[in-house]
């Protein structure tokens, strides 16, 4: 290599002797050239941080940020071209030039002293003449080899997990830095994401990084940063791609240095979400680039409320994918799935109907093609959204969604035992989808396992404080659990408070949880106007304000709110099935009820009855009634 120039964008390297910008000498200390020429002659490969020490300061002890200070001073130097020394986090540092012959001199590359020795000589003239271009080209070939069709494509999501940085840090933050590495490894294992030895993930920092990455076929590496901050502990995360060497997903999180297991729960959990749908944008016939599977995972966080639920969101970030990579049948699901959730209307069907059936075209194993196809349906078309929803768990058994919405599905529709199957199923194939979770524990304690309900919620707790779905997992289970004062204090608390709640809700769920405690009729009137004004306001929807009067035992109250409910949100609890509205259930007027919701058609279609049903001591026949309710 010696005697080479290098490309740097506009610059031009001679190694260890100067940078040159338009032939003009650009200043730079004698280390910074120095790093400069050994990134250089890798020819585009990593340089470990320990590798760049050695060569550049051998046998010397030098300060840590000696590297990063010299590292900060050439991409100054390089300005606009600074984006070709990228970092790869945690390991080193890599730069993407192009060695050329001197100007001048094409001729004497060994590709053209090849031709022309091996030629015959009345073909030397021509060949010196057209030789040169051969030269440029082939230099240009290798400027653009990323660009090219035999460019490596990105390779498959796995993932090591690299050992985090906790500078200055000491006692409880230096104690979560030694952990989070394993915790985030068993969040990965139990989510069937491929990852690598911690040994293994341990050499990557050191002498020939670049080599292990390929040897071992990492696609991700993961890593951050732990530090003290006061009575605070601060935790910086980032999801890299080892070909592209960008950053595709990142995060902070702060916690109480007296909690630091709830921080890194919390942490693990979030680092194995984002690693969990790079394995989605990584592991099928079209592996997303850097750019498009970074739009991907900020679009499944907002799909999923992990950082905010915001289906406009998700839909810019899946239409980026989709533009980027045409073929790859989860941005077509994805953005009809977000479209579904949007809109409403024919004009909107349509639109679903067109993306989810591109995907299915592009892969007939999608199952969220078929969950978006459901969420296009009406709300009472219930045999038909279950077939759809049973298609996709059939098409694609890993699919989580598909089971967590046949289980809310059957919830709704009464089935509460057939639904606790579906969604531990769900739970079971993506522990940390929260919403997943947050439905698990409702199930639970609606069907009389109260134990493993608030279990499920600690881990609700642990993993994701501040989401929406825990808020709402931990007060729902305490009131079907009859936990009224752990109840009333959440509400107290802004911080932990059902998200969505504002003062005309909170007032009538306080006024109905302390009139309940109290027994008195007075107290139960109060909070029953309470309810309705609350209702009346918006502030409570229709199923909620039916559950409430039906606590305070205001049953005629009940039934006229029930009467502006309809099936919608599959978010929302299946209020009409759960044991405190269990009331509503023994009076024969549920059956007209559940017959203007479309749900007597479907018991009586499909044969499968509501589990109240079969409950002792209901003072009507389901099936009777049912056929009177669909004569009226």
């Amino acid at each position: 290599m010696d005697g080479l120039e290098y490309n740097i964008g506009r610059f031009t390297l001679q190694p260890s002797r100067q940078l040159l910008d338009a032939g003009v000498p650009v200043p730079l200390g004698r280390k910074a050239l120095e790093l400069l020429s050994v990134l250089a002659k890798a020819e585009g490969a990593l340089v470990t941080k320990d590798e760049l020490m050695a060569a550049v300061w051998p046998k010397t002890v030098v300060e840590d940020n000696a590297l990063q200070v010299h590292i900060v001073a050439l991409r100054k130097a390089l300005g606009q071209d600074a984006p070709l020394l990228s970092t790869v986090h945690g390991l080193g540092y890599r730069l993407t030039p192009s060695p050329r012959p001197q100007p001048g001199d094409a001729a004497a590359t060994p590709l053209v002293r090849a031709a022309l020795s091996a030629a015959p000589s009345r073909w030397k003239p021509i060949l010196s003449a057209i030789l040169p271009f051969v030269a440029l080209a082939t230099a240009s070939i290798w400027q653009a080899k990323g660009r090219l069709p035999w460019a490596p494509p990105p390779r498959e999501a796995r993932v090591a997990v690299l050992p985090f940085d906790a500078p200055g840090a000491a006692g409880a933050a230096r104690g979560l830095a030694g952990g989070l590495p394993g915790a985030i490894v068993s969040e990965l294992s139990d989510n069937q994401v491929p990852v690598v030895s911690a040994a293994d993930s341990q050499a990557l920092r050191g002498p020939g990084g670049g080599q292990t990455i390929d040897r071992l076929g990492v696609g991700l590496l993961l890593g951050g940063e732990v530090r003290d901050d006061g009575d605070a502990i601060v935790v910086r995360v980032h999801l890299d791609d080892t070909r592209e060497h960008q950053v595709i997903w990142s995060d902070e999180f702060r916690g109480g240095a007296d909690a630091p297991e709830a921080l890194q729960a919390d942490v693990a959990a979030h680092a194995a979400d984002a690693a969990h749908w790079a394995k989605v944008g990584r592991s099928g016939k079209v592996k997303l680039d850097a750019a498009s599977l970074a739009a991907f995972i900020a679009g499944r966080e907002s799909t999923t409320g992990i950082r905010k639920f915001d289906q406009t969101a998700a839909l810019a970030d899946y239409q980026k994918v989709v533009a980027a990579a045409p073929d790859f049948s989860w941005g077509h699901s994805a953005v009809a799935v977000a479209d579904a959730f949007i809109q409403a209307g024919p004009e909107s069907q349509a639109d679903v109907q067109r993306e989810a059936k591109r995907a299915l075209a592009l892969d007939p194993h999608n199952g969220e093609a078929y969950v978006a196809l459901e969420l296009a349906l009406p709300r009472r078309a219930l045999q038909q959204r279950e077939a759809l929803l049973i298609k996709g768990a059939a098409a694609d058994p890993s699919f989580e969604p598909a089971a967590l919405m046949e289980g809310r599905l059957r919830s709704i529709v009464g089935r509460g035992h057939d639904a606790l199957a579906w969604l531990q199923r769900a739970h079971d194939l993506d522990p940390l989808h929260n919403n997943a979770t947050s439905s698990l524990a409702l199930a639970l304690a609606a069907e009389g396992e109260p134990a493993e309900a608030q279990a499920v919620v600690k881990q609700m707790q642990a993993q994701w404080p501040e989401q929406y779905g825990t808020k709402d997992a931990r007060f729902w289970t305490s009131v079907i659990d009859g936990d009224t004062p752990a109840a009333l204090a959440q509400l107290t608390d802004p911080a932990t408070r059902p998200q969505g709640m504002d003062q005309n809700a909170l007032a009538a769920w306080r006024a109905t949880l302390l009139s309940k405690a109290s027994s008195s009729r007075a107290a139960r009137a109060k909070a029953a106007q309470a309810v309705t004004a609350a209702a009346a306001a918006g502030s409570l929807d229709a199923g909620e304000a039916a559950t409430l009067l039906t606590m305070l035992g205001d049953l005629d109250g009940a039934f006229s709110q029930a009467s502006h409910y309809r099936l919608g949100d599959p978010y929302t609890p299946p209020y009409l099935f759960l044991p405190p509205t269990r009331a509503m259930r023994a009076d024969p007027r549920f059956m007209l009820l559940a017959a203007r919701l479309g749900l007597v058609d479907y018991w009586r279609a499909t044969g499968a009855w509501p589990d109240f049903c079969e409950e002792p001591g209901l003072p009507y026949d389901c099936r009777r009634e049912a056929a009177k309710a669909a004569a009226a």
